[in-house]
C-alpha cells in the first residue's frame, strides 16, 4: 500500500508541476507580446481619434467613422480581454504554485515523521 499511495503523491505532485510550468510558459509568452503593445496601444487610439476628428473637420464628413470607430473598439476590446487573460494565467499560476507548496509540504512531512509515506 505504501508505494501506491507515494505513486499517487508523485503524480499529484507531477502534475501540479507540469501546471505550473505551462501557466508560466503562456505567461511569459503572452507578456513578450502584450507589453510592447500595451505601451503603443492607448498612443493608437488616440492617434485614430485625432486623425478621425481631424478628417472631420476638414472634410465635413463623417463617413471615415465607419472605419476609424470600429478600429478603436476593436483596439479597446482587444486591450481588455489581453489584460484579462493575463490576469487569469497570473491566478491560475499563483494558485498552482500554492498548491505545488501545500503538497510538498504535506508530503515530506508525511515522510519525515515517519520515515516512509503515510498510508491512506
Amino acid at each position: 500500500m505504501p508505494t501506491q499511495h507515494s505513486a499517487r503523491h508523485s503524480i499529484d505532485l507531477k502534475q501540479l508541476e507540469t501546471s505550473l510550468t505551462l501557466y508560466a510558459f503562456k505567461l511569459r509568452k503572452l507578456q513578450r507580446v502584450w507589453i510592447p503593445l500595451q505601451q503603443y496601444a492607448p498612443q493608437c487610439v488616440l492617434a485614430l481619434w485625432l486623425i478621425g476628428v481631424c478628417v472631420s473637420l476638414v472634410t465635413l464628413s463623417y463617413y471615415h467613422w465607419l472605419v476609424i470607430a470600429p478600429a478603436i473598439g476593436l483596439l479597446i476590446t482587444l486591450e481588455i480581454i489581453i489584460e484579462e487573460v493575463q490576469i487569469d494565467l497570473l491566478l491560475m499560476t499563483d494558485e498552482a504554485r500554492y498548491l505545488l507548496d501545500v503538497t510538498r509540504d504535506i508530503y515530506h512531512r508525511s515522510t519525515h515523521s515517519t520515515g516512509a509515506p503515510c498510508r491512506p
